[in-house]
């Protein structure tokens, strides 16, 4: 084999000069041990050797009791056993960690590592053995050890739902792990989530929604926060969650999310949106809504250059029902009037109780007379329909005013003044049907 005979040349060299073998014993390792199995009280151990535990090779004898005395004798019984079963066995190698105390009274860790060398008949007489100190070793592991204590404390101590992903070149991803939290409040358990891409967990399309936001983070590198609603087998849920990267040679290789359920607190941010801006009984935009969505049809439309309709609606007999059938009868005939409004506009459009039994109407996009008028005609006709509250018929009509933006009004305050003055001119006529507001600029 080429180089064979450089190994041959170095036994020879060290065999002729023993500052060769000093030089590879002090300057590689940190101890060397021969120990004569035939008189086992006697081993010759190198200065490094000594020194490595604090002590100087002069003021210590070559006897095996020397370092004996030293070593964690727990450690000292298990380097025996299996000193014993290589001696027995060639093939079972001789590798032990064990302890020493210091001189100055610290734990020095040593990797014990030996060889047997035998006689003719395979017997074991001498042992050949190296030290390498792994103290510095056993105190990172100690100090990774106590970190990953402590990331695990934190991880699992968490109410906050936490999970780890790792982040592939070719654009992957996949989970790690989830805490205790994100298991109980998801219902996804560890064995569930690990090693599953978005996709395999979520199905495709929720798991393209949310590896999205992953490239997101992957892009931005840096944290990003942003609100999802998942059906997860814990439920359907809203989650407001934080992606924070890891970074591994300025790339980043994992994503740590945390998730907090804001179910609770949205619904009951919905609740207080809808009690603010929808009218309590019949459930469409109440005043505030209607002047809200007004303002910016006005902003939206002069940008757009394009035109709208306002309309204002006054119930005619509403009084009559009220005082003859009671509040209650009143409300199903108010509450009815806003469904029947509703049918007779588009999505896009709003329908609004401005109170008492006055409701107002936005019309966008829409500037012409005549189609303005079909859905008045429209709405006037059905508000006149009959209708059932208990065992009563119940009657009402209807005075609309009709004012467009930008002819009878450029700001919604003008906008409203005039349909509602048109409003009061249709009512005074005690007819119904509606008018439109006439610039007299």
């Amino acid at each position: 084999m080429e180089g064979i005979y450089l190994k041959d040349e170095l036994y020879a060299l060290i065999k002729k000069d023993k500052s060769i073998f000093e030089f590879i014993q002090s300057g590689s390792l940190d101890g060397i041990w021969y120990w004569d199995l035939e008189n086992p009280q006697m081993e010759w151990m190198s200065p490094k050797f000594w020194e490595t535990l604090g002590y100087s090779s002069e003021d210590k004898k070559h006897l095996v009791s020397e370092w004996q005395d030293i070593i964690f004798q727990e450690d000292l019984k298990l380097a025996i056993e299996n000193l014993k079963k290589h001696c027995a066995d060639p093939n079972y190698p001789y590798d032990q960690i064990v302890r020493y105390k210091h001189k100055n009274g610290s734990t020095v860790w040593i990797r014990c590592r030996g060889l047997a060398i035998r006689d003719e008949n395979g017997k074991a007489i001498r042992m050949l053995g190296a030290h390498t100190d792994i103290t510095d070793l056993k105190e990172i592991e100690k100090e990774i050890s106590r970190l990953t204590k402590e990331y695990e404390k934190i991880f699992n101590g968490t109410q906050d739902a936490m999970f780890l992903i790792e982040v592939f070149e070719n654009g992957e991803f996949r989970y790690v792990r989830n805490n205790l939290a994100h298991q109980n409040k998801t219902g996804i358990l560890f064995e569930q989530i690990r090693n599953k891409s978005p996709q395999d967990l979520l199905g495709q399309e929720m798991g393209d929604v949310v590896s999205e936001n992953y490239k997101k983070c992957v892009v931005a590198k840096k944290n990003i926060t942003y609100e999802e609603e998942l059906n997860l087998p814990g439920g359907e849920r809203i989650w407001s969650t934080t992606l924070t990267p890891i970074f591994e040679d300025d790339k980043v290789s994992h994503i740590v999310g945390s998730s907090t359920d804001i179910t609770d607190r949205k619904k009951l941010q919905m609740k207080l949106e809808k009690q603010a801006n929808y009218d309590q009984l019949t459930g469409i935009p109440n005043r505030r809504l209607f002047l809200e969505r007004l303002e910016r049809l006005v902003v939206e439309s002069e940008r757009d250059n394009t035109q709208f309709a306002l309309l204002f609606i006054d119930l005619d007999g509403f009084k009559y029902i009220n005082d003859k059938y009671g509040h209650e009868a009143g409300d199903e005939v108010l509450i009815t009037v806003g469904q029947r409004v509703q049918k007779c506009i588009r999505k896009s459009d709003t329908a609004a109780r401005m109170g008492g039994d006055e409701y107002s109407a936005l019309l966008r996009g829409i500037g012409d007379k005549d189609a303005i008028s079909n859905v008045v005609e429209k709405i006037h006709k059905e508000l006149q329909e009959v209708m059932y509250i208990g065992d009563n018929e119940c009657y009402v009509n209807s005075s609309i005013g009709v004012a467009i933006y930008p002819d009878n009004g450029a700001d919604s305050e003008s906008l409203l003044k005039n349909a509602d003055s048109k409003m009061y001119e249709v009512k005074k006529s005690g007819k119904g049907g509606f008018k439109f507001y006439e610039d007299k600029r």
